[in-house]
């Protein structure tokens, strides 16, 4: 699907608006609408600091398992760098805001800012560290470099969902985080 908006060009994969529509209707607590608005506030805080570095949005894509937020003209190191901190301190400013009245809107925001950290491919944290290998070394070192993080990433959140899930006989939000992991890991080209 395919939207204009305020000059930004949207594009919302259909198995994005259908993965959202299920949760939101299986979810009853509204817990999962609190997880997607902890995520736009996330997508937003990179924009503002676009704006703010005087980089032009073109476009914004959602997909299944990522957002991309495409510009005009690509940024300098120090922009690219605080367009991709943008995100996560978005999410601590809310946590911060909101934790102190309802933990059901402020945990997931923390929660979302300390994942976006990791540095794993297709997340800022992963962002952060290709930005700091590629001013080091060759382009496909950094991406051996960044496949091998997130497998090691996905081997660690694997091996703790999986005690996670025995120990406590229903969480299985590890397990879940690091599917995540491994298809960005096959599915990223």
């Amino acid at each position: 699907m395919k939207l204009r908006v305020a000059k930004i060009d949207l594009v919302i994969g259909y198995e994005a608006i259908a993965a959202m529509t299920a949760v939101l209707l299986l979810d009853r607590s509204n817990r999962i609408l609190c997880c997607f608005l902890a995520a736009l506030l996330h997508e937003l805080g990179h924009i503002l600091v676009m704006k703010i570095c005087g980089v032009r949005v073109r476009g914004l894509k959602l997909g299944l398992f990522d957002v991309l937020i495409s510009a005009d003209e690509p940024p300098t190191v120090r922009a690219d760098v605080l367009i991709t901190l943008g995100g996560p301190l978005a999410n601590f400013f809310f946590a911060a805001v909101f934790c102190p009245f309802s933990l059901t809107l402020g945990l997931p925001h923390l929660a979302l800012g300390i994942f976006n950290l990791l540095p794993v491919m297709s997340l800022d944290g992963g962002h952060l560290l290709y930005i700091y290998l590629s001013r080091k070394l060759a382009p496909r070192t950094c991406e051996i470099i960044m496949r091998a993080v997130t497998f090691a990433f996905f081997l660690l959140l694997s091996t703790a969902g999986i005690c996670l899930l025995f120990k406590s006989g229903y969480n299985y939000s590890l397990l879940l985080i690091s599917l995540y992991l491994i298809a960005v890991l096959f599915l990223k080209k």
